[in-house]
């Protein structure tokens, strides 16, 4: 059974993470969460020194560097989390042969690339742009609900078409980022394209060197805030906490209590890993409890949060900076 829960707290600011971990297939670039700024995460490389000791000593002090992820004021929310429990989460990735089928459907989804840069190689023809930062503001904060609903609509999305997201770069968190977005706008028909260009080529798919433009629409979201885990309810035990960071991040510094689950455990090459493996990874966590998935900023944790989600769970996102930013 799934566990359902009102929760009261700060609607979380939560933000993309692009993390230089490095995978089969795929080419991963940006700088590490540790190395994140909300203005260099609008230049098109990012980069920078770790910054362990430094995240470590934040912790030890209570203090969070408020320039790398500026928190809104809060506001007391009424949430139920367990937003996510009816949908058939077979329907949350598809192969590049289901992808072929259904564009030669009459209603052909709407295909998205979701990274920051352009791909080694091809886009698959007829996809659009929606770059995970056009959903993030300048300073580096998730926009508001309203505001996402805005980019979609430019870009040609409304909220009853099926949509497809892909990347050139699982690892880093753009694709299942942006997945969890769009769930928690309300989205129903969205999946995660499995593989890469590769893959995609030899399904059939026609691939191009530009990306295409649609008529702008109007998207209306229906925002599912228990996606969002709030400061109250990590600090006050409703949730499992998993620390979605390295081994070495997490002995520097974590949430009391937390379980650390690196999110490259979960992956292996360019997807995720097996039923049965995430099974037996995720052995320990209660499935009558919800998780809160963390990572410094939250992109990568959404990783994790995904896998979390195909395998019964019912999760949310935190960051560990607003962590941080309460314990000050």
């Amino acid at each position: 059974m799934r566990y359902k829960l009102l929760s009261y707290g700060a609607v979380l600011i939560l933000m993309i993470s692009l993390f230089g971990g490095a995978e089969g297939g795929c080419r991963c670039r940006g700088g590490g969460e540790d190395a994140w700024s909300g203005t260099s995460w609008l230049q098109d490389a990012l980069g920078g020194p770790s910054s362990l000791a430094a995240e470590a000593s934040a912790a030890e002090a209570g203090v969070a560097n408020v320039s790398e992820e500026p928190i809104i004021p809060e506001e007391p929310i009424v949430v139920e989390a367990d937003e996510l429990s009816s949908e058939d989460r077979s329907s949350w990735s598809i192969s590049a042969e289901e992808l072929r089928t259904r564009l030669d459907r009459g209603t052909k989804p709407v295909v998205a690339y979701v990274s920051n840069i352009p791909p080694e190689g091809s886009y698959i023809a007829g996809s659009i742009k929606l770059p995970s930062k056009s959903l993030i503001t300048g300073d580096g904060s998730l926009r508001s609900a309203e505001d996402m609903a805005a980019v979609l609509g430019r870009a040609g999305v409304t909220e009853d078409e099926g949509l497809v997201l892909y990347g050139d770069c699982f690892s880093c968190g753009d694709v299942t980022f942006v997945f969890w977005i769009m769930k928690y706008l309300g989205h129903r028909d969205v999946a995660v394209l499995r593989g890469y260009e590769k893959e995609w080529s030899a399904a059939g798919i026609p691939l191009s060197g530009a990306t295409s433009a649609k008529a702008e629409a109007v998207y209306t979201p229906d925002p599912r805030p228990g996606l969002m885990a709030d400061y109250g309810s990590v600090a006050g035990g409703v949730y499992q906490v998993v620390d979605a960071r390295t081994a070495d991040q997490f002995r520097a510094g974590h949430i009391p209590g937390a379980v650390n689950i690196d999110y490259h455990r979960v992956m292996e090459g360019s997807w995720l890993k097996s039923d049965s493996a995430l099974a037996r990874i995720f052995a320990d966590l209660d499935e009558d409890k919800p998780v809160a998935v963390y990572t410094k900023n939250g992109g990568t944790a959404s990783i994790v949060w995904y896998a979390l989600e195909l395998q019964g769970h019912d999760a949310s996102l935190y960051t560990w900076n607003d962590w941080l930013d309460h314990r000050s």
